[in-house]
């Protein structure tokens, strides 16, 4: 269970703004590090986002992880998180294009999601109900297991 992640972001007020409007929770400053912000969705499950500024990274510290400025960070990443949500794909294709990032529904084949790519270089992956129900009935290792072993053996 995926309970919080770490992001930065040019303007991580905004962008905690805008994932807590999609998550239907609350943002608040996070004192971890000077213009850090949370976004918090308010679930069962502690479900949290926080947002750093871009030149943020996490550490090892001496006894616990510490933020560290660096110069610049690379304008993509390998890091993303898909997010379940109780609003509409319209209402994500909608705030995305208020904020202008790209969104877009994307079939994986055994289940769907909406990209949602904060400022335009992370992405975020965000399913409505119906498509969280999707990935669920997929989730499973030995449903995992045999999708892979099956592409696996189309691919050879």
């Amino acid at each position: 269970m995926l309970h919080h992640i770490s992001i930065s972001a040019a303007n991580p007020r905004h962008v905690a703004e805008v994932l807590a409007e999609l998550m239907e929770g609350q943002f608040f400053e996070f004192p971890v590090c000077p213009g850090a912000y949370i976004a918090v969705a308010g679930d069962d499950y502690g479900t949290a986002i926080e947002v750093l500024p871009e030149q943020a990274v996490w550490i090892p510290g001496l006894s616990e992880a510490e933020p560290k400025e660096v110069e610049a960070r690379p304008q993509f990443s390998a890091v993303h998180a898909a997010i379940s949500v109780s609003i509409s794909r319209a209402a994500i294709e909608a705030i995305g294009l208020r904020e202008g990032w790209l969104t877009r529904y994307c079939d994986r084949g055994p289940f769907q999601l909406m990209e949602f790519w904060i400022e335009n270089n992370l992405m975020l992956e965000f399913l409505t109900p119906e498509m969280a129900k999707g990935y669920l009935d997929f989730a499973k290792p030995d449903v995992y297991a045999d999708y892979l072993q099956a592409v696996t053996s189309s691919v050879a």
